[in-house]
């Protein structure tokens, strides 16, 4: 799989946004990839497109600045290969093929604006990248422009984009009180998006893509004493989010405008954010609304992926990349699955039969990560590295469950250092349920050492109540009175007695 990827295996992606310019190096792993390192500059490109139909002069001077940098680093990297994405201000502003021009003498960078068509596509195959099995509307908010598209169950549809962006519409300033009229605004964003945008269908759950979406999310889980600061797949009920978005351009508008480790740039599109999330929440209608932290950049790596990689389980290759080096994980999590599937039957179950086999198929991808750890602290580390690990396809519920069993791997003690997410976000049964498969999960290590080749060795079942596990024929001294403790323990949890 590694050999199958390398041509890909480090690539960076340049996002000349219309209102900031970044740059972003991806570490490919099958169909996985992580951000390894991330830089951007606020040079709001797009800031005077409403008034002059231009690019900001600033601007240019602090994006080609940007440029230069991003350009040493990623030869001095030796990246396999960098992306390039310019959306709405490099292709709509009169002066942009000038700076397209410039660019391309100073560094060698080669910049083609996407169309808006492409820049929905593309940031819809970012979105799926993190959530696979996305069925909805994905609305990504940028400096210029919002791209509305259609998404069923992994699969792109139709999606347009609308030149309605904060520096479209709200003005040059978004600070300044006159520029933000609100009567005038939604007036503009109605003309724009027509009574049903896109003829998008209503009731599906909303993806909100960018940055200043983004931050207007984090506001709301430090508002509400949200116990993670994870925010991808942050979601809301539809009446959280109308809250939030009312709040963001009334009441607290002048609180945003100079909210705590938000930059002044970012925080003054956020009023603006409120506004037209307000709008979609009306013209759309959805059931929940989900903040996707991933996006164009995340779709310019997708699509440049081969066909096999992107058909790769994102979740399951995220595990093994974050269990990389660990033998554990490379020859065990296999057999240990293999091993606890005859339990089935008797391992309480969260969620739908594939999805609950795939959380129990990533957890044996994980099992090894605590090795070398202080046995005292091993449990802690390891469900704090799982629970805020930039993992694909995972919900916050299906986050903390996962994070959960890998705990109880480790020890049978209640209480991990995050316990208000978990009381949060999984009911005392489902906590119970991760606690059972976590506890198997010890029992598989403990009897078999850690080794995948003995696990073959052994078998385990369940029925009348009784778990056994035996021993081939020639094996049986695996079998002693610490093993049989760890099977009584897991009896125990679910009232059964043992025969070993």
């Amino acid at each position: 799989m590694e050999q199958q990827n390398r041509k890909y295996q480090r690539v960076g992606v340049l996002d000349i946004g219309s209102n900031s310019v970044r740059f972003v190096i991806y570490e490919l792993f099958g169909g996985a990839f992580t951000p390894v390192y991330n830089e951007k500059v606020l040079a709001g490109l797009g800031r005077d497109l409403s008034t002059t139909g231009r690019l900001s002069p600033s601007g240019k001077k602090e994006a080609l600045a940007a440029l230069k940098r991003f350009d040493i680093i990623a030869k001095t990297q030796k990246l396999d290969q960098v992306l390039v994405g310019a959306t709405a201000a490099m292709r709509d502003a009169q002066d942009a093929p000038e700076l397209i021009r410039l660019v391309e003498r100073e560094t060698g960078i080669d910049i083609q604006p996407l169309s808006g068509q492409e820049e929905a596509y593309v940031t819809a195959q970012g979105l799926i990248a993190a959530e696979p099995r996305a069925s909805g509307i994905a609305a990504d908010l940028g400096g210029a422009s919002l791209e509305l598209i259609q998404i069923e169950k992994g699969e792109v549809k139709n999606g347009i984009s609308y030149p309605i962006g904060p520096f479209r519409i709200a003005g040059e300033d978004l600070s300044r009180e006159s520029d933000f009229n609100i009567d005038r605004m939604r007036d503009q964003i109605f003309d724009h998006l027509g009574k049903s945008p896109a003829n998008l269908r209503k009731g599906r759950t909303l993806y909100l893509i960018g940055g200043a979406w983004r931050n207007l999310a984090g506001v709301h889980q430090k508002r509400h004493l949200y116990p993670m600061k994870t925010l991808q797949a942050y979601q809301l009920m539809p009446g959280a989010a109308r809250d939030l978005a009312r709040w963001a351009y009334g009441d607290g508008r002048q609180d945003l405008l100079v909210w705590p480790g938000i930059n002044q740039r970012r925080a003054e599109t956020l009023p603006y954010s409120g506004l037209l999330l307000d709008i979609l929440l009306d013209q759309l209608e959805p059931s929940y609304i989900r903040i996707s932290t991933t996006g164009l950049r995340e779709g310019l790596v997708r699509n440049h992926m081969s066909e096999d990689l992107k058909k790769r389980d994102a979740l399951l290759d995220g595990c093994r990349d974050l269990a990389r080096g660990n033998l554990q994980g490379l020859f065990f999590a296999e057999p240990l699955y293999e091993f606890l599937t005859p339990l089935d039957l008797i391992f309480p179950q969260v969620f739908e039969t594939e999805n609950e086999n795939r959380l129990r198929q990533a957890a044996c991808h994980l099992v090894g990560i605590g090795k070398g750890l202080h046995p005292d602290y091993r449990a802690d580390l390891v469900f704090e590295d799982v629970l805020y690990a930039p993992l694909a396809g995972l919900t916050h519920k299906e986050r903390a469950y996962l994070a959960l069993i890998l705990f109880h791997s480790y020890t049978g003690r209640v209480g991990t250092t995050n316990q208000d997410a978990i009381n949060l976000l999984l009911t005392l049964r489902e906590r119970q349920a991760a606690l059972v498969f976590g506890s198997a999960i010890r029992l598989a290590v403990v009897a078999s050492g850690r080794s995948g080749e003995l696990l073959t060795k052994l078998d385990v079942s369940a029925q009348d109540q009784i778990i056994s596990l035996s021993a081939k024929p020639g094996w049986e001294n695996m079998l002693t009175e610490r093993v049989a403790h760890r099977l009584t323990k897991l009896a125990q949890l679910i009232n059964y007695k043992i025969n070993i």
